[in-house]
Formats: structure tokens, C-alpha cells, sequence
């Protein structure tokens, strides 16, 4: 275990008739078959270098320029892996992950050789993209492994979007198992304009499977989804499902993380993405105080915004004072470019007492965006287990009074979201000596504006608020005059029958991420089985039309 410093920061009933046709057959030539030593020996550089070059033909092409071994609590799947890189004369590089005790490719990227077509070039096809993909796939997996994928692109792929920005054709082969597609698992692989793979990433989980006879029939998963599935309904920037620049806000029905939206095929109860139990979450503001019109404000300078953090701290019990710290950052270009000034307050405690170092961040629209305190004596304290901590209500509570504290001329447009962690994570905070991470959300007409959730951390062992990162304010919407108002729009049910029009419910294999420790995302120890609607990702708008989020994407 790596030692750490204290750092808060920011679908029964299998159908016998489900067929699979592999694309997939033995290949002549060297059969991949990584080494694996006894008892997990991790393989050395050399090794896991030796094994790359077997697997990836292409690297005969590239100069080894350096390797890392990154340990398993590092990465999302919890395997420790070598990272290697590799150049070419052109000034094209590869970074390569491989699993460092079977030295299996997990992942491989290619970099600063992607080329645009031009005009005489002919676009490479969807078949002969899925023909390059299945010959990389023979290279870098086994014949087991091949015997349980899907045709290309036969399931959507789960994460689509995280390599959205690639140019080439994404080609996805989903794992199958007892008849069962495992959307989660497969390989993901991006063929760029040239032919050639530009990205691979393996995705395979290894823990046991739940066993597919015990599921309840779909019929009562379909009952069950229509009573308990609840899509959150909210403002939602439509650049964010298209690939324009600008495009306006709109109301639209779209599930959200917490949201629950999968039915559990053993228990029948409703699942949200991160695989807890959950229920429609409610949705209303701290209080009644609404802002002024959101009108453009007048920037403010440096000077200025001091003035407003002196003002913000005086909300606070205690005296402090300046220590002539401060410091500056701007996010946006342009006409957008948003700047923050940051300064440092040291407490003034009675005598013998310890003083607090407190950080204050104002943008140069005079909103307060960061409180922190004892940041840098915090980061420098190693980590302990907590063996007596404060309940989640609790930290709740402390996070809500601060926000209450800073904010009170806005608690008619701030929510808290309806979330609490499962008892395991609360473990995991407490083994580690973690915050608890309380989220805020802004309204705009009572509802809710995606990407301006803020986030405030709680000392899981104190129930003292450490930190507050709320750099999203000005993302949203500068006002509500131009926001459509939901005055002739569907009702939730109506959504939800638009969604089933558009997706099949189908008995899938599900392994979801969640959070895990110091914000890192991890995969839970056991996959589950749920129902699920399967198809192109997309959302329903007020006035009953579907989004695919996908579709726009590839155009």
C-alpha cells in the first residue's frame, strides 16, 4: 500500500435463442499467451517490454523511450500496470498500459499522428474500419478472450463519449457471457483516418459473475422500471449533446448519475449508475432569498475583490487578518475568460491557541468561488484512520450551515443533491481519513442547470468544513428572460414512454464505477445483473422529442 499525505481536494430469463456470431477465429502465427509468474509476480521492464513488442507489431516502427510502474490503487481497475512510451523519427508517440503481472495491453494510444483527409482522399468505411479492429484485437487478446466477443459495434458502447474528441470511427466489441452482453466490459478502439488503430483500451472484469437463472422475468423488470425509473428533469445546454459551439438551454428529461435507472434482475429493486439501491431524489432550495437580476455585472478588480473576501470573513465567528498572500487564476478565453484572485487570512485565537490559515477565492464578478482552510498543513499530514468520525446527516448539516453562511442572498436558487454514500464508501472515508464531499446545485425557475454543481468538503473526523470549490457559477445561463419555461411541456411519464421508444430493455451484465478513494474512480469488487434500456444514449426534450446524444456526435 502506498503511503499517502492528507490531501482534500476538489436481463429469468437468458433467451435460448440469443445467438452470437464471433468475428473472431485462430490466426496462424505466434498464439498470444502472456507469461504469468507464480504467486502474481510482477514482471520486470524488461519483461513487459519484451511482451509489447510480441503483441503490438507496430513498435518495431518506434524508439523505447522510458517506462513506469504505476501501483493497482492508482487505477480505476485496481491492477497495478507498466507504462511505457514510445517515439518515432516523424514526432509521433505511443503510450502503452499493460497489466504488469500477465502483460495483457490495457490500454494504447497513439499521439501527434492522426492526419485529416483531404479532398482526394476517400473516407475510410465503417466495414473496413471493423476489419482493421478485429485484426488488432487478434493481437492484443486471447482466443478465450476473442470466443467471447461481440460482432463490432453490435452493443453501444457504455463510455462512448470519453474519446469523442479522436477523430476515426469508434468500433467497440462488448464481452459476452452465458448469452448475456456485459456492456461494461470488451474492448473499445478508435481506427483513425489512415486505417490504422489510434486508440485501444481493454476493459475486463475479472471478479465473479452473478449467477443469470435467478433473475426475475422481464415482464416484472418492466413493471418495475415504470414505477420506480425517475430522469431528472433540469436545464441542459444542447452544445453538450451536439458538436456545436453554442447552442441554447433547454428543459429536457435526462437520467443523471443518481438517478435511479436500472433494475437489479435479483432483487427488482432500482439502481442508480454507481450500483446503489435508490429512489427519486427531491429537489427543492435552501431557502427563499433570491439575487438580484443575473444581468452582466460589472467586473471588479483585485482591490475590490479583497474588500469582498474582508466582508465574507467577517460572516465567520473569530477576527482574522491578512498575511499579504495572494495569488491569481483565469479560466475561459476571451470575451468568456472568467478571473480569480485567491487570499490568505491567518486566524487571530485567543492565547495558546492554534491560528488558522484561511484561503478565500473571489472571481471578477464578486462571487465567491473557493474557502479553504489549513490547506497546506493539511496536505503535508500523512493520513490516518478515523476510529471515531461523524455520521453523513451530520456532515451534511455542517456543510449546509457554511453554504447558508456565504450564500445567503441566494438560497432561493441553491439545492443540496439528494445523495448519500453506501456504507462501504463511509468505511472507505474513514480507513483512509477523507472528507466527506457534500454537492450544491444551482435553479433557475425551480429547476435544476446542469454543470453548476459546487462541491464542499467536511473533515470526516472534525465535521469541520475544509473546503468549498464552486468555479461552476458562471457556466449556466446568465439569466432566466431567454430560458424556456415549461408552460405546455410532457409530464415525467410521457418521458419515460419517449425513452422506451427509443431503447430496448434487455438483461445485461453491469460492473459500475464509483467513487473511490482521494476521488479516483473505481470499478465495485462483484459485477451485477440488471435490465436495463439498451440503446444509443440520448434525452427527451419538454416538447416530447428524442436526442440521440450518439447519433450527433458521429455526424
Amino acid at each position: 500500500m502506498l503511503k499517502r499525505t492528507k490531501s482534500y481536494g476538489l436481463s429469468l430469463g437468458v433467451s435460448s435463442t440469443l445467438l452470437m456470431t464471433t468475428v473472431f477465429a485462430p490466426v496462424g502465427g505466434e498464439i498470444l499467451t502472456p507469461a504469468v509468474h507464480a504467486a502474481e509476480k510482477t514482471l520486470s521492464e524488461k519483461e513487459a517490454i519484451v511482451l509489447a513488442q510480441k503483441q503490438l507489431t507496430m513498435l518495431s516502427e518506434y524508439k523505447f523511450r522510458d517506462a513506469q510502474f504505476v501501483d493497482g490503487i492508482e487505477m480505476l481497475w485496481g491492477k497495478s500496470i507498466w507504462y511505457t512510451r514510445w517515439d518515432k523519427e516523424n514526432g509521433g508517440s505511443l503510450g502503452v498500459q499493460q497489466d504488469a503481472t500477465s502483460g495483457k495491453i490495457w490500454k494504447y494510444e497513439r499521439l501527434g499522428e492522426e492526419q485529416d483527409l483531404d479532398a482526394n482522399q476517400k473516407k475510410l468505411t465503417e466495414d473496413q474500419a471493423f476489419q482493421v479492429a478485429t485484426q488488432f484485437v487478434k493481437q492484443v487478446a486471447t482466443e478465450e478472450e476473442q470466443s467471447r466477443l461481440s460482432k463490432p459495434n453490435e452493443y453501444p458502447d457504455s463510455d462512448i463519449f470519453y474519446t469523442r474528441d479522436r477523430q476515426g470511427i469508434n468500433v467497440n466489441f462488448t464481452r459476452i457471457e452465458n448469452g448475456v452482453p456485459f456492456l461494461e466490459n470488451g474492448f473499445r478502439l478508435i481506427v483513425g483516418n489512415d486505417g490504422e488503430v489510434i486508440y485501444f483500451e481493454r476493459r475486463w472484469s475479472e471478479g465473479k459473475l452473478p449467477d443469470a437463472s435467478k433473475v426475475i422475468k422481464i415482464a416484472e423488470a418492466e413493471k418495475k422500471w415504470d414505477e420506480g425509473a425517475f430522469p431528472t428533469f433540469l436545464y441542459k445546454e444542447m452544445a453538450s449533446v451536439s458538436r456545436k459551439e453554442s447552442e441554447p438551454y433547454q428543459l429536457v428529461y435526462e437520467f443523471q448519475r443518481i438517478d435511479p435507472q436500472y433494475v437489479d434482475a435479483i432483487t427488482g429493486k432500482m439502481l442508480d449508475t454507481y450500483g446503489q439501491v435508490a429512489k427519486e431524489r427531491k429537489i427543492q432550495p435552501l431557502g427563499k432569498t433570491v439575487p438580484p437580476s443575473t444581468a452582466e455585472r460589472k467586473l471588479i478588480t483585485k482591490d475590490e475583490a479583497q474588500k469582498i473576501a474582508e466582508q465574507q470573513l467577517k460572516k465567520l465567528p473569530g477576527t482574522y487578518r491578512s498575511n499579504g498572500k495572494s495569488s491569481e487564476s483565469s479560466e475561459g478565453y476571451d470575451e468568456n475568460e472568467i478571473k480569480s484572485w485567491y487570499f490568505e487570512f491567518v486566524s487571530q485565537p485567543e492565547e495558546g491557541g492554534k491560528s488558522d490559515t484561511v484561503k478565500i477565492g473571489i472571481n471578477d464578478r464578486g462571487h465567491l468561488v473557493h474557502y479553504s482552510v489549513n490547506a497546506k498543513i493539511r496536505f503535508n499530514e500523512e493520513s490516518k484512520k478515523i476510529e471515531k468520525g461523524i455520521t453523513w446527516e451530520q456532515a451534511q448539516e455542517s456543510a449546509r450551515k457554511l453554504v447558508q453562511t456565504f450564500y445567503s442572498d441566494q438560497l432561493g436558487i441553491i439545492y443540496a443533491v439528494d445523495y448519500a454514500p453506501s456504507e462501504e464508501r463511509i468505511k472507505e472515508i474513514w480507513e483512509n481519513d477523507e472528507p466527506y464531499e457534500i454537492e450544491y446545485g444551482y435553479l433557475i425557475n425551480g429547476v435544476p442547470v446542469v454543470d453548476t454543481i459546487f462541491q464542499v468538503n467536511v473533515d470526516a473526523e472534525t465535521g469541520e468544513v475544509v473546503d468549498l470549490y464552486n468555479h461552476l457559477y458562471n457556466l449556466g445561463p446568465s439569466g432566466d428572460s431567454s430560458l424556456p419555461k415549461n408552460e405546455a411541456g410532457i409530464d415525467l411519464n410521457t418521458a419515460k414512454k419517449v425513452v422506451k421508444e427509443n431503447k430496448k430493455l434487455m438483461l445485461t451484465y453491469f460492473h459500475p464505477k464509483v467513487n473511490g478513494s482521494f476521488g479516483r474512480d473505481k470499478m465495485l469488487e462483484q459485477p451485477l445483473l440488471v435490465y436495463r434500456y439498451v440503446g444509443e444514449k440520448g434525452i427527451v426534450t419538454a416538447d416530447g422529442k428524442w436526442h440521440s446524444s450518439t447519433k450527433e456526435r458521429k455526424q
